[in-house]
This record gives structure tokens, C-alpha cells and sequence, in this order.
């Protein structure tokens, strides 16, 4: 949407937001799979849940406004299993009479209070499910530029600067089997989420055209089978532009029927009809 529509002031922020998140979730990612990669311990990322799991009487909000909880991270290791939720926060906090603050005086949401609905959602979910097994729920701060002064000591709060100290401690090969707690788990994850519903936005508002995957600027031809980006000077084969544009159709709504001769208009008449249908009948696109 960015590159195809005039967002808002509003929607620009929440953009950043989103891509400072899955930056963090990026660096965590990388960091962890040092840790794991070869060993048996489990790693489910996105976790997710409808709150009708747990009892009522956990839920801060109303079933409808409560939509799902959300978990970063589930990690089983040591025959533990432990939740971690990544904040990728670009400016300093301080922490102080059980209260956070920005530099400016102003108050911050308590971050930890995500931890704790966690905590009991998914204790209770374990429960539900007939498994026991002891958990930790963590809060990464991942931003190494971060600074959080007054930070509480507290076992459920890491920040960068230890995190790889963390983890070498709690991430050990288990030793029992986990499939059957993975199968439960994985038979309670939505598959789909409110906040990923279609866009609002009509088609012919949508800027047409073939744009950079990588830095978001217009491509130019090269030749007929590649197209190139005068910003970051990346190359792009038609057949890798046309996966990509297919699958922003289907993300941006999924009541649109995708067809060469929308794929043509969304491209702005850089590929052609007959491309697509080629590519298609070569069972090279799936949709």
C-alpha cells in the first residue's frame, strides 16, 4: 500500500511501527537459530489463540475486543517452555516507582502487562490441553541503541546487551519428546486474523505499475525478461515480479479474481497479458 496509495500521516506511523517490529523480530531470529540449529529444542514463531480457550474471568476485555492473543515466540527448550514478546523500541525509557516513562516525563504503557496476559492465556491453554510444563514468559528489549534506565530486575525483562548470555543458559536440548504439545498447539493457532482483513481501498485507487520489492522505487525494462531498479540498482525477471505482484492482489483483498488482464492494469501495461497466461500455462504462477 505504501507504494500503490497516498497513506495517511496516521497510517505512515503505524507502517514504521510495523517494520521497526519485524526488524526486531529479524535480529531475534538470527540470534536464537545460533542456539538451536541442530538441536531438538522446539521454536513456533506467531503464535496465536482465540481467548474462547481460556476462562472468562482472565480476559481484561470482552471476548469480541479481545480477538486473539498474540505470542511472539514460543520456544520449548530445556523441557520448559518459554514465550518471548520482542519490542524494537527506537528511544529510551526509564523505569521508576513500578512506572515507565519516556525522556520527556511522559508515561508509557506498561510493557510487562502483555507478559502477564500471556502468562495466563497460556497457562491456562497448557492446562487445557492436559500439559504440564514449566514456563517463562520474557520480554526482550532487541534495540542495541536502546537505553532503559532504572531497568527492574526482574527475570522476565532481557535487553540486547545479555541476551546472547540468556539464552546460552536456558537453550538445552530437551529431553523428552514435545511432538504431542506442538500437535495440541498447532490445533489451537488461528489461521487467519481480524487485523488482516481486506483492504477498503478500490482498485482503480491503487497507483499502478512494477516497483522495487527491496527500496519501493519504480522499475524501468531492461529487456524483455528483466526489469531493473534505478535506485538500488537491483535486477527483477518478469516471472519473479509477477509472483510478487499476484501475491500483493491477494493480500490487499482476497475477494478480487486474479487474471491476466488484472495483473496487466496492475502493472500499469508493463506485462502483458500474454506473459502472464504463458507463465501460467508453464506452471510457473499458482493462482
Amino acid at each position: 500500500m505504501d507504494k500503490r496509495y497516498e497513506l495517511s500521516a496516521f497510517e505512515k506511523e503505524g507502517l514504521q511501527k510495523l517494520e521497526a517490529g519485524y526488524e526486531g523480530e529479524l535480529i531475534f531470529d538470527r540470534i536464537l537459530e545460533k542456539f538451536i540449529h541442530g538441536t531438538n529444542i522446539i521454536h513456533m514463531k506467531d503464535y496465536n489463540f482465540h481467548p474462547e480457550a481460556v476462562d472468562d474471568r482472565l480476559l481484561t476485555r470482552s471476548k469480541e475486543e479481545a480477538a486473539h492473543v498474540q505470542i511472539d515466540n514460543v520456544v520449548i527448550a530445556k523441557d520448559y517452555l518459554y514465550t518471548f514478546e520482542i519490542k524494537n523500541y527506537g528511544f529510551d525509557l526509564h523505569h521508576r516507582d513500578s512506572q515507565w516513562f519516556f525522556d520527556n516525563g511522559g508515561e508509557f504503557a506498561d510493557p510487562l502487562a502483555q507478559i502477564v496476559k500471556q502468562r495466563n492465556m497460556m497457562g491456562k491453554l497448557l492446562g487445557d490441553l492436559q500439559h504440564r510444563l514449566r514456563m517463562f514468559n520474557v520480554l526482550v528489549f532487541i534495540n542495541k541503541d536502546q537505553t532503559i534506565f532504572n531497568l527492574p530486575a526482574k527475570h522476565e525483562i532481557i535487553v540486547r546487551s545479555n541476551l546472547r548470555k540468556k539464552l546460552a543458559r536456558a537453550m538445552t536440548t530437551n529431553h523428552h519428546d514435545h511432538s504431542r504439545l506442538v500437535s495440541d498447539l498447532e490445533s489451537r493457532r488461528i489461521a487467519g486474523l481480524k487485523y488482516q482483513g481486506d483492504t477498503t481501498v478500490d482498485f482503480r485507487e491503487l497507483r499502478k505499475g512494477v516497483f522495487c520489492t527491496a527500496c519501493g522505487e519504480r522499475l524501468v525494462r531492461v529487456n524483455r525478461y528483466k526489469f531493473l531498479c534505478s535506485g538500488c540498482r537491483e535486477t527483477f525477471s518478469v516471472l519473479e515480479l509477477l509472483k510478487q505482484m499476484i501475491l500483493e492482489l491477494q493480500i490487499l483483498n482476497s475477494s478480487w479474481t486474479v487474471t491476466p488482464a488484472l495483473i496487466q492494469k496492475y502493472s500499469n501495461d508493463e506485462i502483458s497479458e500474454y506473459s502472464v497466461r504463458d507463465n501460467k500455462k508453464r506452471a510457473l504462477l499458482d493462482y
